[in-house]
């Protein structure tokens, strides 16, 4: 059995804000002091007119005990073999690595280590040529990926990489990792965040962004195989 996810918004950030504060019973003027911020920085984040920094973010994961990675994976449409995305027509894209979700740590192929068939409607308009599947291994993105799982993920000339998304991030020792995307502008960093709380999040400094030490691969679909 396959069951695909792609990247379609389902649970908006806003809304998961709105609901744990209705549930501990807070006002946004209440939510808005423990987060030490005004009563509009709230109303404009559960409005989605406005998105919270990553530091603010820590700070409702804590206000909520719940794991950052909860306001950064958005509930998503599935779909089976027989459903919407398989009625397209089926090409075969190269799966062409693994990715350890733990660490940097997995390895790419320098030719496909073979081919996977995928619905042409998933490659959202991309060449061909520009996307591939990545196999998943370790646990840190556990519920999202499972050991096992694999991801589409696209050339970041032609897709782009998005803030809280997960990404395949290849290194300079051509080790390949996967995680959620975050540039905290403010401490000029990029934090790769586990989905699994029990793993550490990877912090990369601003200034290697511009080395080419580090390429992000933005993940556009998922396929879990059973």
């Amino acid at each position: 059995m396959v069951i695909t996810t792609c990247d379609n918004e389902g649970m908006k950030l806003g809304e998961k804000i709105r609901k744990l504060r209705e549930r501990k019973g807070l006002s946004q003027k209440e939510l808005a002091d423990l987060v030490g911020i005004t009563q509009q920085a709230i109303a404009s984040w559960e409005s989605g007119k406005k998105k919270p920094r990553y530091d603010k973010l820590q700070r409702l994961a804590e206000i909520f005990k719940v794991p950052i990675s909860y306001f950064l994976e958005e509930e998503k449409p599935k779909w089976d073999k027989n459903a919407e995305y398989l009625k397209s027509k089926i090409i075969p894209i190269a799966i062409y690595g693994e990715a350890q979700a733990g660490s940097f740590g997995g390895y790419t192929y320098p030719t496909p280590e073979e081919y996977f068939p995928t619905p042409e409607a998933m490659i959202k308009g991309l060449p061909p040529g520009r996307v591939f599947w990545i196999r998943v291994e370790g646990e840190s993105m556990k519920p999202l990926f499972q050991p096992g799982d694999l991801v589409l993920v696209a050339d970041p000339s032609y897709y782009e990489v998005k803030e809280g998304a997960p990404v395949v991030v290849l290194n300079g020792d051509g080790e390949l990792t996967v995680k959620y995307y975050h540039h905290d502008t403010k401490n000029k960093v990029v934090v790769l965040e586990p989905a699994n709380p029990a793993y550490k999040p990877i912090v990369i400094p601003e200034k290697e962004l511009y080395t080419g030490e580090y390429l992000f691969f933005p993940v556009i679909a998922h396929t879990k195989l059973f």
